[in-house]
Formats: structure tokens, sequence, C-alpha cells
């Protein structure tokens, strides 16, 4: 059923699920919903073959409330209503099902979820009722972009109100073990501002929903305003509103709210003016999704917003499921070039937590990683940079995971800016939200450039955590290089973990005025000019101070 994540479909351009001309089946269009993350790592339960789950049966179900549960469908049998919501490959059952007893705390908006934390095909339906009349309220078979074919239910719930959950496989011989995740929030509004604008396309219509086909134009949206829409998804077309933005100058972060229906995933995505469409940054989730980006240059932009498929929505749905707020601001809150935005600037940092920032930064690196660092292209932009040295020899690790907020690249050079990548990432294997972490052999007293950047140039913040594993002993007095410097035995002006002796003799025109003193230590201390900031003093420069060149 799945044919391609949502973020291949924003990684090839054009064909991102748009109205205009995109027709896919609705099993492809299913399978390229992005994964809404609710639940941690599974906690997999176990059961023996021939157990039978005490809560096998709609008649005992078990008391839930908000939070993580552990259960397996192992040895369950089917008790439930033999059709449902959930209607796929014409089976409509929910197979070997254990059953759910939730009391909601509110008026609110009701998720379900064994996305990703499961390992089998999963189905979840809840209902109202007893037992013997049960009536539907909603069912999910396959949630946005969740692995194994698990499911993410969300719908409305009414506080006091008792709701069965019931949860199967798809397939009669299916079963297995897992968690689920329930969680009940307050309704978000999405009230029309008063000062807003109305979307001037009517709701089923193409007014505004294309990037240069059939003469369809986008629709102007001014910075610090609103415009309130409608859209609608119906079997295979769904109503993808672009809007045309104008940011005059450089130096501020653009600010993307989209309020829409709690039980419709919105998505937002910038992109450059051209055509086809090429996705700078992207946004998806409830009321309300964010999207936050940083500029580079003015100019022309589009804004798209579109619902998910994970519903039919109507034009003029009575519960307001069809209608939307966009709303734009420009601020700007003191953001700057980042000092280290050049690679000739390179921040010097050890192992420990660095926290940066690459809004507004260039790219003065190649715009291309190479094709091994990444399965979703190559396009690499934004970036700033880092100076390491070793401390170990051994592994160092690189590491953004659950620390930044954008799609970031990493790559390790040697050899200075003019060397070559040794080590890349796109997404860390164990990070989420495409974080990236890289690891690499390193030698004791070697100079690495750490380059981080964003994915087709996306920009945010983050932290850089660097780490590595073993020691050194550069002098070969037997005891490690930390462990001297700890004791104030020998200098590490620079604290990068290497004592001052060994980077001198390893590399001598560290230390260009032959002052016995590593030149960025006299830089930091006020000892040395360096007015272009390059941690290389001036009178070692010849463009700054010709006498560098010709001392006589």
């Amino acid at each position: 059923m799945r044919l391609c994540s949502m973020r291949q479909i924003i990684r090839c351009g054009p064909s991102f699920g748009l109205k205009s001309g995109i027709q896919l089946s609705a099993f492809a269009l299913l399978g390229c919903l992005l994964v809404l993350l609710f639940a941690p790592d599974p906690l997999l339960a176990s059961a023996r073959a021939g157990d039978i789950p005490p809560n096998d049966l709609c008649a005992n179900p078990q008391l839930i409330g908000d939070g993580i549960h552990d259960f397996t469908t192992i040895g369950a049998s089917t008790d439930g209503p033999g059709i449902s919501a959930c209607s796929t490959f014409g089976s409509e059952q929910i197979w070997n099902d254990v059953w759910y007893e939730y009391i909601a705390p509110m008026d609110g908006i009701l998720v379900i979820s064994t996305c990703g934390t499961v390992d089998f095909d999963t189905r979840i339906a809840i209902y109202t009722g007893a037992c013997g009349g049960l009536v539907e309220h909603d069912c999910n078979d396959d949630g946005p972009d969740c692995a194994t074919y698990s499911s993410y239910l969300l719908t409305s719930c009414e506080a006091g109100v008792r709701y069965l959950v019931r949860i199967g496989a798809y397939a009669a011989t299916g079963s297995g073990s897992g968690s689920f995740g329930v969680k009940s929030t307050e309704p978000c509004d999405i009230t029309c501002p008063d000062d807003a604008a109305f979307e001037t396309e009517s709701c089923s219509s193409d007014g505004n929903g294309g990037c240069g086909n059939d003469g369809v134009s986008s629709e102007p949206i001014q910075l610090d305003s609103s415009v309130c829409g409608t859209w609608f998804m119906q079997g295979n077309t769904r109503d993808t509103d672009y809007y045309t933005l104008t940011v005059p100058e450089t130096g501020g972060i653009l600010e993307i709210d989209l309020f829409s229906s709690d039980e419709v995933i919105g998505y937002v995505y910038l992109i450059k003016e051209a055509c086809p469409p090429h996705v700078l940054d992207y946004g998806y989730g409830g009321c309300p999704t964010f999207l936050r980006s940083g500029w580079l240059d003015p100019g022309q932009y589009r804004i798209v917003v579109a619902p998910g498929f994970e519903r039919p929505l109507s034009c003029d749905d009575p519960s307001g499921h069809s209608s939307y707020t966009l709303s734009v601001a420009l601020r700007y809150d003191g953001v700057v070039v980042p000092d280290n935005d050049l690679c000739a600037n390179a921040e010097v940092v050890s192992n420990g937590s660095w926290p940066f920032s690459t809004l507004l930064s260039d790219t003065d690196g190649p715009g291309d990683s190479e094709p091994e660092c990444g399965s979703f292209g190559t396009g690499i932009g934004s970036d700033i940079w880092f100076d390491y040295t070793a401390s170990c020899a051994g592994e160092v690790t690189l590491s953004l995971c659950e620390a930044t907020d954008y799609d970031s690249r990493l790559e390790v050079w040697e050899g200075g800016c003019a060397g070559q990548v040794i080590a890349c990432n796109d997404d860390g294997a164990s990070c989420s939200d495409y974080a990236s972490e890289v690891t690499f052999d390193g030698q004791c007293g070697a100079r690495y450039l750490i380059r981080v950047a964003g994915y087709s140039g996306a920009a945010g913040t983050g932290m850089l955590e660097i780490s590595c594993v073993g020691s050194c002993d550069c002098n070969g007095n037997g005891v490690p290089d930390q462990e001297e410097i700890d004791r104030g035995d020998v200098p590490d002006c620079d604290a990068n973990g290497i004592p001052d002796s060994c980077e001198l003799e390893a590399d001598p025109a560290l230390d260009c005025d032959e002052n016995g003193l590593l030149d960025r230590c006299d830089i930091l201390a006020g000892d040395l000019d360096d007015v272009d900031g390059d941690l290389i003093p001036d009178i070692c420069q010849c463009d700054i101070h010709p006498q560098a060149c010709c001392p006589g």
C-alpha cells in the first residue's frame, strides 16, 4: 500500500500530491502521507502461543487513560462487528481484536496510535454504546507513513463519554504485540481573525492551485497578515492552495502559521518562486502547524498549504474541517549572520556541546554532498563551519540528534577549506526529524573541519554534540593529554584537549610570529590583531599587512 514516503515526494520536486494534473491511486496517496510522531520507542509485550488476552472480548475491556500501553493480540479471537469504515482491498473486518474502555476527560481531540510501535499490520476502531449494539465513531487502518502498516486514529471526543477502543489486525491470520498511545487534547481555535482577507478561490475550483499550470496562478499574501481559506479532499484530488509572498530584505525570520481543524493533518510548504516547485522548508501536523525559516535574499517565494489524505473533506463542511487560516509575519529580533558562516572563519571547538544557528548563513561549500551521504538527493546549503582537533585516537561522533529544529546535514573535512570530505550524513539512523549524526576515525592531534548545513538549504538552530572515544598521549610520557591538562601540567590555551606544545610541534605554522604561543591564543588574549576574524594574525597575512610577505 505504501509506494513512497511524503519526504520522497517533497524531494522529487513537483510530485507532492497537487490537485493540478496529479492523479494517483487512493492507495498510493495513502502511502504518501507524513508520519505524526506520537509514541516513544516500542515496549513490546510478550505472549506465549495459546494464551488468551484477558481483554479478548468486547464484554471484558481493559480500562485505560492517556499514556502508553503495552498490549498483545496473540491468541485473541474476533468478536467485534464484521464491517467498519476501515475498508481497504475489499476487507472491512478487524481480526483477532482486543478491547479497551476509555472515558474522555474533556471535549476535544483524541489520538490513538500504534504508529511504529507494533510488529504487525494493525487496525484501530472506536465505538460508543453496548457490545450488542456498537456505534462506530471512527476507524483507521494505516496511519500516515507508519511502519508495518500500523495505525493512527485522530477523532473528536466528548467529556465523560465512554468509548470502546478495538485494536486488531488487517488480515485474518494477523496478530502481534507492541504498544499504543492514547492522548486527548483541547480543540484548537481556528476562528478567522477580524482583519483577515479571504481566499479568492471558491471551494472545489482551481483558481490558485498550481505552479504555472494552464494559466493557474498563485494568490498574493502580504507580510503580517492572514488569509482565511477553504479546502477539500475527494478521491484522488485534494485542494492545494498557492500563495505568493514578497520578502523585502535580508535579515529576518519568516513565521508561517497554519490553523486548521484538529482532525485534519495540515501541510505547509515554502518553495522558490520558480516552477517546477523547489521545496525550501516544510511542516505538517495538527492545529496549528508552524514553519520558521531564515532568509538569505529578498525576492518572491510561494507558500503552499494542503490538507492530508487521511479523511475526505467536502466544501462547506458543517464541522469546519474544510476551513483554515494562514498567517504570515516577518520578525527580526536581532538575528544576524553567524560568525562562522564562512569556512575561513570556522569556530574552534572541542569535545562537548556547542549551540549554533544557520539562520541567514550563506553557502560557501559545494552545493552537493556525496551520493552516499543520504538517500534523498545531494542538495546541501546554508552552511556554517567548526574547527575541531581530535583529542583521541578512536571514534569521533558528531551528533545533532534530537537537537535541531530543521532538516540538517553534516560533513567532516580533512585538509582545510580546500580539502576533501571524509565522512558525512543526512539522516542519522537513530535520529528523529531528519537530524544528522556521523562517526569517523579520528587521529590524535589531527585537525578536522565540521560543516553543519541543511538539506537543500534548510536552516535553523540546534546543538552540536562532539564526543571522542579514547585518549591521546602526544608527548609519549605515558600520561593521557587530557589528564595533564586537567592537572595544569601543560597549557591548552584554546581548550581543544591538545597540549599547545604538541600542536606547535605538529604544525609550526600555527605560530607565524614565532613567539612560542599558538597564534589563535594570542588573538583571543588580545595580543595580536585579527580584523577579518579568521584566527590568523594580520601581521602574517599579505593582503592585510603587506610587510608580512616582504619583511625586508
